[in-house]
């Protein structure tokens, strides 16, 4: 395949999550993946810390510039990624204000602007319409081609004719199966014990408190089970109580460690339109770990995993309803039913297939 030459400018920081130092997420596993075959460079915007910060990753050469100093600016109005070779396309991944900057230097660059949206940012905190001006619509009309992570997203926001979903993939040399006890002595758990785990935000939109309830049901009826949490907790959540063994923040090279831990994976969310529209990433993670699943019924889970949804269904609750978890966390508990990933999941594999629709961009006078 004829080479490409990309910039990717995205935010460094996501989730509780460093793209660079965790080489975590689309933002640094998308154009790693693309630097195997092509020209990529990686501009990583930093909002938290002050230090710039040169490196690369095997083909990939990455620069990280934080806000909090103006460097950011500074490359953007000094023109920082002018090339001897003319760029094809900036890609741009985060919120709003990344995508207007790779716009901008999209334009100047005459190349193409592709707009990775992997989450409605119009509901970001922090989003404004400034005398009504709508950013994001802006954003969308202006690219010439939208990278979405969900099909929600994609029939809500795009085209389907002329852009494409970048589902979010995983990492296969971090994800993979672990022995369940090896888990445990590495998290230094006890190996007789019998965990339903979640990892990961514990926003009230994810319905950890459902979950906590729906294991007290379950504890109350005589079952020896216990909650195995960890992320950051939210202050509307009370921890400190019989059943649950919080773990904190777990680093994310422990994550598939305490997912491999778990007897049963939970997956609580409740119902909002920003959920239901985001990219599934715990179902694909517990499904490559090869962990049971419980998860809450939403157009987030069958349309983006459809078959497994369908094995899945003795096991789905009702979201925002704890007895309804209990229920089908009781059932999985027992069954301890198994469902397979599907096969294009990890990174390399969703950037091979979705190479061919770019370089038909690049060709693309329009």
């Amino acid at each position: 395949m004829e080479e490409m030459n990309i910039l990717f400018i995205g935010k460094r920081f996501n989730t509780n999550r460093d793209a660079l130092l965790e080489k975590f997420g689309r933002n640094y596993q998308f154009p790693l993946h693309l630097a195997q075959r092509h020209n990529v460079a990686l501009w990583l915007v930093d909002y938290h810390s002050k230090t710039t910060i040169q490196c690369s990753d095997g083909p990939l050469n990455i620069t990280s510039t934080p806000v909090k100093n103006l460097a950011v600016f500074k490359h953007y109005l000094l023109g920082a990624y002018k090339s001897t070779q003319p760029i094809d396309m900036v890609i741009a991944s985060g919120d709003c204000y990344i995508a207007l900057m790779a716009h901008r230097v999209a334009k100047k660059l005459k190349a193409k602007f592709v707009f990775d949206v992997y989450d409605k940012y119009d509901e970001f905190g922090g989003y404004v319409r400034p005398f009504g001006f709508d950013l994001f619509g802006y954003l969308l009309k202006k690219s010439d081609m939208r990278l979405f992570a969900s099909h929600a997203l994609l029939h809500s926001l795009g085209q389907p004719e002329r852009d494409a979903i970048l589902s979010n993939g995983l990492d296969a040399n971090h994800f993979r199966p672990i022995d369940k006890a090896e888990a445990r002595r590495k998290l230094q758990l006890p190996a007789d014990a019998t965990y339903v785990g979640y990892f990961g935000s514990m926003e009230p939109d994810r319905g950890v408190q459902d979950l906590i309830a729906a294991v007290q049901i379950l504890r109350e009826q005589g079952r020896g089970i216990e909650l195995l949490l960890g992320g950051k907790a939210h202050a509307s959540l009370n921890l400190n109580q019989p059943g649950i063994h919080y773990l904190g923040n777990v680093p994310f090279a422990d994550v598939p460690y305490a997912l491999a831990a778990s007897d049963v994976l939970a997956i609580p969310h409740r119902r909002s339109a920003f959920l239901d529209a985001a990219a599934p990433n715990k179902v694909g993670e517990a499904l490559v770990m090869q962990r049971p699943i419980v998860a809450t019924r939403s157009p987030n889970l069958t349309a983006n995993f459809p078959q497994q949804a369908q094995e899945l269904e003795p096991y789905l609750a009702e979201s925002s309803q704890p007895s309804s978890l209990a229920t089908a966390l009781a059932q999985q508990l027992l069954d301890r039913k198994l469902v397979a990933a599907p096969q294009n999941i990890y990174w390399s594999g969703i950037t091979s297939t979705l190479e061919q629709d770019l370089k038909r961009l690049t060709h693309d006078p329009a």
